[in-house]
C-alpha cells in the first residue's frame, strides 16, 4: 500500500510502496542528507526529526547518538530510522548539505584561445539532379575549398545533426570541427563555440560555461555532488561499490544528471541548448575520476591503490550521459596516482608550478589534502589522509559553510567570545575557517596546551554530563542549540592538522629545503580562501613563514579546467608537467610517525 513521506521545510513529498529508511527515501526525493560514515550510524549526522507517524523504539546504535529526551521528541538517526506509513519529517539545516557556500571563484589565469574544436561558417552548394554528391562530402569539399582543410570526415551522431541542418539552414552553416573531424553542425549565425570545465570534486560541483574562441567564462555554478548521500568521503563511495558493484553505476548517475542540470541552467542563461557544448573537460581526484569515467574502482580501495591508466582519457561524452553536442568528447586529464587526481595537476597548472625555478608549496586542503613542493625544475607531491575535520565532519556541532555556521572566532582578552555567523542568523554549527580560528584563539588565550588538552582552569571550560571538557562557542536563544567544542574535536582538528605538516615536513625533507627557504605558499579551495593564514601558522597548520609569503587562490582546480578546455597548449603542458612530478607514498617513508607526531603538538610559541 502507497505511503507518503513529507520532508520539511524543503516542502518535498515522496509516495512510496515499499519500506525505506530515511536516508534512501531523501535520497529518492532527491533531498541531500549529511552521511559522514555511508549509513553505519557511526557519525551522528544525519539527525532528523519525525513530527507525524508512528516510529519503531530506536536502534542500539541510535541510543548511542540521541539523548531519551531528544528520542522522546521524535529525534532519529535518518540512516537507522525505516518508514512503512505517511509520515512527516523536519531535516534541521546542519542535516542537510544544500545551501551550501560553495566556491567557484579562483585564479583569474588566461591563455591564448587554442581550443580542440572550432567553428567555421560555410556556404554549401545544395544538391541538384545534376550533382547527386552526398552531403558529408558535399560539406568536406566546401571546407577544402573554403577553408584549405583536406580529409575532413565526421561520424555517424554528426552526420545525422549535419543532414537535418543543412536542409533547416538552406545549406547555410557552421561546421564544428575537431581536427577534421566534423562533430556538429548549426545554422549560420545561430551559435557560439562553448565548452563546460567541471571541477568534480568529493563534496561539490565547479561548473564553468567558456566561450571557446575567447577563453571567457560566460557563466558559472556551484552545487553539492549527489554523491554525498552514499558518503561524505572517497572511501566510503569507494566501499559502497565494493558491497553493492551496481551501486557504482548510482554514483555516476547521480553526479552526470547533476552536472546536465547545472548545464543546461549555464547554457539558457546564455540563450543556447546542452547540444551547443562542443567539448568537455572534467577534473578530479582519481577517484572521482575513476567512478565518472565508469572505470573499475576496487584496486583504489585497497593497497597499493593504482589507477586504471596514469594518462589523458578521451570519452565520447554521450557514453558517459553528459548532455553536448552529437560528437562532442570529454576530455579527463591524468590522474597522477590512487590519491592525487587530476584537480591538483589543475590546480598546479593554473598556479604555474610548471614554470620557473622558485622554492614554493602548493597546498589544497580537503578531505584528502594534496600538497606539492617545487624546487627549481623538480615537483614532489603527496596525499595526506586528513579527513574531513576541516569541513565539519566528524566534530560534534561541524558543518560546512552554510547559513548558521560559525565561520570567525576571536577571543578577547576579557574572555568575551565574539563569532561571526554566516548569513548571520543564530549559530547552529561550526564550519572549517571558524574551527580553526577558535584553536588558534583557544591556544593563544591558554584554553588548551600544545598537546590541545583543555586546560580545566581556564575561563569558558566546563565539565559536560559524562564528564568531559567542553568549551562554549556561543550559547542557544530562542530554541537553537548551543554550539561548543569538546577534547573529541580539538582531538580530530589535531590529528587532520598532524596528517597535512607531516606531509609538508617530509616534502621539505626529501627536498633538503628547510621551512625558512619557501619563498611562497599557495593554498587552493574553499577551506584556503576563508582561513586566516596568522592562524593557521599559529597552530602550526603551515610552516611559520612571513604572512605576505602566503597567498590563496579560491577553486585553482577550477581556473585549471577551464584553461585545458580552452587551450591545446595548456593540455600538452598538463602532461609535460604530469610526467615531471614526483609521487611521494607517505605511509612507507621512514620515520613517518614522527613526522607525525611532531605534526599534531601546536608550536611552542603561539
Amino acid at each position: 500500500m502507497a505511503y507518503i513521506i513529507e520532508f520539511e521545510p524543503i516542502g518535498i513529498r515522496l509516495i512510496c510502496d515499499d519500506p525505506l529508511t530515511i536516508s534512501e527515501a531523501a535520497r529518492q526525493a532527491g533531498v541531500s542528507i549529511r552521511s559522514v560514515c555511508g549509513g553505519k550510524a557511526s557519525c551522528g549526522k544525519c539527525l532528523v526529526r519525525v513530527m507525524e507517524g508512528h516510529l519503531d523504539p530506536p536502534a542500539e546504535a541510535e541510543q548511542k547518538h540521541l539523548t531519551l529526551a531528544q528520542i522522546s521528541a521524535g529525534w532519529r538517526l535518518a540512516c537507522r530510522t525505516i518508514i512503512a506509513a505517511n509520515t512527516c519529517v523536519y531535516i534541521p539545516a546542519n542535516s542537510l548539505t544544500e545551501s551550501q557556500v560553495i566556491q567557484i571563484e579562483g585564479l583569474e589565469t588566461t591563455a591564448v584561445p587554442d581550443p580542440a574544436v572550432r567553428l567555421l561558417a560555410l556556404l554549401v552548394d545544395p544538391p541538384s539532379l545534376s550533382d547527386q554528391t552526398g552531403d558529408l562530402e558535399r560539406v568536406a569539399n566546401a571546407l577544402c575549398q573554403a577553408h584549405a582543410l583536406e580529409g575532413v570526415w565526421g561520424g555517424l551522431p554528426a552526420l545525422r545533426a549535419l543532414r537535418s541542418v543543412l536542409r533547416e539552414a538552406d545549406w547555410q552553416i557552421e561546421v564544428a570541427l575537431r581536427g577534421t573531424e566534423i562533430i556538429a553542425a548549426y545554422p549560420l549565425g545561430q551559435h557560439r563555440p562553448v565548452g563546460m570545465a567541471v571541477d568534480v570534486g568529493t563534496t561539490k560541483l565547479a561548473c564553468y560555461l567558456v566561450d571557446l574562441e575567447s577563453g571567457r567564462t560566460l557563466a558559472a555554478k556551484g552545487v553539492m555532488n549527489p554523491q554525498i548521500a552514499f558518503g561524505e568521503d572517497v572511501m566510503s563511495r569507494l566501499e559502497t561499490v565494493l558491497v553493492e558493484p551496481e551501486n557504482a553505476d548510482r554514483l555516476q548517475a547521480e553526479v552526470v544528471s547533476s552536472i546536465n542540470e547545472v548545464a543546461e541552467e549555464l547554457c539558457a542563461a546564455q540563450r543556447l541548448a546542452p547540444d551547443h557544448i562542443l567539448d568537455y573537460c572534467l577534473v578530479g581526484n582519481t577517484a572521482m575520476h575513476h567512478l565518472l569515467a565508469k572505470l573499475p574502482a576496487r584496486p583504489l580501495a585497497v593497497s597499493p591503490f593504482v589507477p586504471a591508466l596514469s594518462d589523458v582519457l578521451y570519452i565520447e561524452a554521450d557514453r558517459l550521459g553528459l548532455n553536448a553536442a552529437p560528437g562532442a568528447r570529454a576530455y579527463l586529464p591524468a590522474p597522477l596516482a590512487g590519491f592525487v587526481g587530476s584537480d591538483h595537476l589543475a590546480f598546479l597548472l593554473a598556479a604555474g608550478f610548471d614554470e620557473g625555478d622558485r622554492i614554493r608549496l602548493g597546498i589544497d586542503i580537503g578531505t584528502n589534502t594534496e600538497i606539492a613542493l617545487q624546487v627549481g625544475s623538480r615537483i614532489i607531491s603527496c596525499s595526506t589522509a586528513s579527513g574531513p575535520a576541516f569541513e565539519g565532519a566528524h566534530i560534534h556541532h561541524g558543518m560546512r559553510a552554510a547559513p548558521g555556521a560559525i565561520e570567525r572566532v576571536k577571543i578577547a582578552e576579557d574572555g568575551e567570545i565574539q563569532c561571526d555567523v554566516i548569513g548571520g542568523v543564530p549559530a547552529i554549527g561550526i564550519c572549517g575557517s571558524g574551527i580553526l580560528d577558535a584553536l588558534a584563539e583557544m591556544y593563544r588565550a591558554r584554553i588548551i596546551n600544545e598537546r590541545g588538552r583543555f586546560q580545566l582552569n581556564a575561563p569558558g571550560v566546563e565539565r559536560a554530563n559524562d564528564d568531559s571538557l567542553i568549551f562554549y562557542l556561543s550559547k542557544g536563544v530562542n530554541g537553537y542549540r548551543d554550539v561548543m567544542l569538546s577534547q573529541h574535536d580539538v582531538d580530530q582538528v589535531m590529528l587532520a592538522k598532524g596528517a597535512i605538516r607531516a606531509g609538508i615536513e617530509i616534502l621539505l625533507n626529501q627536498a633538503g629545503v628547510a621551512p625558512a627557504d619557501i619563498e611562497e605558499i599557495v593554498i587552493a579551495g574553499a577551506f584556503g580562501t576563508y582561513l586566516d593564514p596568522c592562524n593557521a601558522v599559529r597552530i602550526g597548520l603551515i610552516p611559520g613563514v612571513p604572512v605576505e609569503r602566503i597567498r590563496a587562490v579560491g577553486n585553482a582546480a577550477g581556473a585549471g579546467a577551464r584553461l585545458l578546455l580552452s587551450s591545446l597548449e595548456y593540455r600538452r603542458r598538463a602532461q609535460s608537467l604530469a610526467k615531471r612530478i614526483e609521487y611521494v607514498e607517505l605511509t612507507i617513508v621512514p620515520g613517518f610517525n614522527k613526522f607525525f607526531a611532531k605534526g599534531v603538538r601546536f608550536p611552542t610559541a603561539a
